[in-house]
This record gives C-alpha cells, structure tokens and sequence, in this order.
C-alpha cells in the first residue's frame, strides 16, 4: 500500500504548532514542530483576507516552520483557535430539513451579525444527539471567508495544497478518538486550555454532543470552568456524567491536574497526542512529553478525507 503524508497547524498563544503524519501500515508522526508568529490568529478574523498586510510575513514563517522541521508533504490542513469564530448550539423546528434548514440557520448567524453581509461567512452545522419531538439541537460554525482566503493564498504562495481548514477543539477530537480507541464507548469531558479562554464540549460514544467556551482571567479560573461545565451537564435531561475529562493545549498547567480530579471525583488527565500512535525518533523529546499542545495539529494530519 502506497503511503500518503498530511501537515496539520495550529495556533496556540502566539505559536504555531505543526505535526506530519505518514498514513501507511501504521500511521507515524514524523514532524512535531513549533514558532513563533507575529499574527494574533485569536483575535485577527475580521481583518484576515487574501491581501491582509502581514500574509507574506506569516507566508516567511511558516516557510521557516516548514524547513526547519523538514517537514516534505505537500498537503496542509489548518486548526483555526475558537476565539474569533461563531460558535453555537441553536434549536430549531425539529421538522425543518434541507433548504429550509439551512435558511433558517443563516437566519440565526445574521442576528449575530446584523451589520455584515452573510456571504461573507461560510456556515456549517450538524445535529447534536439530543432534544424533542419538536425541538433538535443544530451545532453551527460560521467562518469569515476573508479568512479561509488568507490561507488559500499562503498555500498557494508556498506551493502546497489547502486539504481542509477546521477548528482547533475539534481537530482534537480526531487525537482523542485514535488515541483512546477503548474509550469509544465512554462518555468524555474535553477540555481545551488556552490564555483566556478555555473551550468545553461533551462527547459521548466519540461523538460531539455538546459545546461551550469559558473566558478565564487567570490560571486559577481553569478548574472553576470545568466544574461550572460538568454542572451544566448535570442538569441536562438525558445527560451522563462524563467518565474521563481529558485537557489539551499549550495552557494546561500539570498542577491543576489533581485538583480537578479531587474537585470533580472524575478521572482527569492531560491528553497524550502521541499515545497510539509511532513516534519518529527525531521528534524533539520536549514536544513529545507535552504532546497534548500538538494535539489539534496532530489530529488534522491524522485525516486521510
């Protein structure tokens, strides 16, 4: 069988991580790699475009990523942060399908938005495994176009091709899902750690089911977020409690670690990107023991469609 290999970046507090993923007989992580970048991802979205000012730096450091990493493939995915994107869980009329559906979702996006053109976004969603005969729960995400096109064009200008542009949180999924084949069945609290912001969603049998976001002042506020979301979940009709909590990012602290533990009574742990998966031994040992921060990156060049 004639192996293939992904790039995934992501963006956690300043950096950009990469990781290259060889797909044959086994997959193999051949690239773990990390820079700084001079573009806020976090907090940039409004101003992101083919012409943005800044593409041809960013262009220079991920060219730089790239070499310095030896990294070969020619196919590249990106994990965007959460920060700048919509995000919601919207009920709609449980008979509603298709066009209707959908025009009833923009709907909702442009109330957000009331002073820029929808065509501007790109919207997706999915139902979540929860509701009523007349009520269903769609997960929608809105991103700018602008930039998605920043992306293509830096692609472009480095000879690659774009495979897929998703989010950071879920991309994580896909290293959860491959890491912890046994926990299939299980019901998991996934917890995204970040400066400021950490992302929470709920997914139950390997399927999201659930999705929040908490903005934190300080370290100190992380373990309170995570006992405020597993309270939420809590009085949800039909909802377990979690399992597992898993933390991922470049924000976890290994401290808060058992004491979330001791707080919530659940099994928490801090998510290894790594674990079933083969390392190439030129990985930099620092990025494998703190192989969670990776873990978006990691999850992108993990999938093969």
């Amino acid at each position: 069988m004639k192996s293939s290999r992904y790039i995934g970046i992501s963006f956690f507090q300043g950096n950009l991580q990469l990781a290259e993923v060889e797909h044959g007989k086994k997959p193999t992580v051949l690239v773990l790699g990390e820079r700084r970048t001079s573009i806020d991802f976090a907090n940039a979205s409004t101003n992101l475009s083919a012409d943005h000012p800044q593409l041809f730096t960013f262009v220079y450091e991920l060219e730089d990523l790239l070499k310095e990493s030896k990294a070969s493939s020619k196919q590249i995915s990106f994990a965007l942060p959460t920060d700048p994107l919509f995000i919601n869980i919207i009920p709609v009329d449980a008979t509603l399908k298709g066009t209707e559906l959908s025009a009833s979702l923009q709907w909702e996006v442009e109330q957000y938005y009331p002073d820029t053109p929808l065509k501007e976004f790109i919207v997706d969603s999915h139902p979540l495994p929860w509701g009523d005969k007349d009520t269903k729960q769609m997960f929608v995400v809105a991103v700018r176009r602008g930039m998605v096109g920043f992306f293509k064009k830096v692609t472009t200008e480095l000879r690659l091709q774009m495979k897929l542009v998703d989010i950071d949180h879920f991309s994580t999924e896909k290293s959860l899902r491959f890491n912890y084949p046994e926990w299939q069945n299980e019901t998991i609290a996934l917890f995204g750690v970040r400066n400021a912001r950490v992302d929470a969603s709920y997914v139950l049998e390997g399927e999201l089911a659930d999705y929040r976001s908490f903005v934190t002042a300080s370290e100190s506020d992380v373990p309170k977020a995570i006992t405020t979301y597993l309270k939420f979940l809590k009085q949800k009709d039909g909802m377990k409690s979690p399992g597992k909590i898993l933390l991922h990012g470049a924000g976890v602290p290994k401290k808060i670690i058992p004491q979330i533990q001791h707080e919530t009574n659940t099994e928490t742990i801090s998510l290894d990107a790594l674990r079933k998966l083969s390392p190439s031994k030129k990985i930099q040992e620092s990025f494998a023991k703190e192989s969670s921060r990776f873990a978006a990156a990691i999850g992108l060049a993990l999938r093969e469609a």
